[in-house]
């Protein structure tokens, strides 16, 4: 037995992988680089835009507008929202001209009379109603109102957003949890503003099949102000989620200027030969293969700290095994 132990450990110690237990072991230190404040501002920004644009495009009743032109005095101006229909009568010009004496010169052009009526008030009412989804049929409310609650839950991710954003903002506590808040929020503001862009173009991508399909739209109708802003809201979140996300890996990647401070060259910290980081003198002169950026010295602190917290774990649960009278050593090792 004794001779077995004594051959396995000269082929421990003779093997290249042996390593001393006095030897720290090196640990791969990642590097962590928080996004600048900049560019969370601008996509706040381009979330309030969006989120204005949405509540536009839902309550706005003006998403189409059908003008009827009849052969009476009278004609009506007609505009659909999700959620509402207005009508409104609209003038017609006169067809009638002036009355020309016959000993007038034939010469005059006579001019026909200009209608000085204004267009009427509009007058909105729920839209659909239930009479007319039994009149021309379901599949028509159906759609229409997937469009509006789709609009509606799209304003659900940029109140996700918004709150992400502000507690960016408003966050008050040590840096390393402010740039730790940096580093990760930019996954969820810029996700947040994808589902978003997704629900506006399924609700507007809805209302245009409507509206090349359905016989009422089919004469006179042409789309209106609040379909362009469901347009505008899509492609506002598409381009801030293109933004932050672009943005953000930059930041991870280490770009200055993306990820500010924590790429910048730490001034009192360099990296030894043995991969560690540690503190320098100020105007101490840095070899090129020994420069870490802040990201790095920030790391390093984190694994710092979370390795004293494991030796002062085992610490105390060796100390809780010898009150107990055991040991470390269990009777099946032996």
């Amino acid at each position: 037995m004794k001779a077995m132990n004594g051959h396995r450990d000269r082929t421990e110690r003779s093997s290249p992988h042996h390593r001393p237990w006095s030897e720290p072991r090196r640990t791969s230190v990642r590097v962590k680089h928080s996004m600048r404040k900049s560019p969370y501002l601008v996509s706040l920004f381009f979330l309030l835009a969006a989120t204005t644009l949405t509540l536009l495009n839902i309550y706005i009743a003006d998403l189409v507008r059908v003008v009827i032109r009849q052969p009476g005095p009278i004609g009506y101006e007609t505009k659909y929202g999700l959620y509402q229909r207005c009508t409104r009568q609209l003038p017609v010009p006169a067809l009638l001209y002036h009355a020309t004496p016959l000993l007038e010169a034939q010469s005059a052009v006579p001019s026909p009379l200009k209608s000085h009526s204004k267009p009427g008030k509009w007058k909105c009412e729920p839209f659909p109603t239930r009479s007319e989804c039994n009149q021309f049929g379901e599949g028509f409310c159906v759609l229409w109102d997937s469009a509006g609650y789709t609009a509606q839950l799209a304003l659900v991710p940029c109140l996700f957003a918004l709150v992400s954003l502000l507690f960016i903002f408003l966050h008050r506590g040590k840096r390393s949890a402010r740039a730790r808040a940096r580093r990760k929020q930019w996954k969820l503001v810029s996700g947040a503003m994808f589902v978003h862009c997704l629900l506006q173009v399924a609700s507007v991508v809805i209302i245009l099949r409507v509206f090349c399909t359905d016989s009422r739209f089919a004469r006179g109708a042409h789309l209106s102000r609040s379909m362009w802003f469901g347009i505008a809201a899509a492609i506002v979140s598409a381009t801030t989620f293109a933004f932050l996300t672009f943005t953000g890996l930059a930041a991870r990647r280490g770009e200055p200027w993306a990820a500010g401070r924590s790429a910048r060259q730490a001034r009192r910290h360099k990296r030894t030969r043995s991969g560690r980081v540690i503190t320098v003198p100020e105007g101490t002169h840095i070899p090129p293969e020994q420069i870490v950026t802040v990201g790095e010295v920030v790391a390093a602190a984190d694994l710092d700290e979370q390795e004293h917290d494991n030796e002062h774990t085992s610490l105390l649960a060796g100390h809780e095994a010898s009150v107990a009278g055991g040991g470390s050593v269990r009777a099946t090792d032996v």
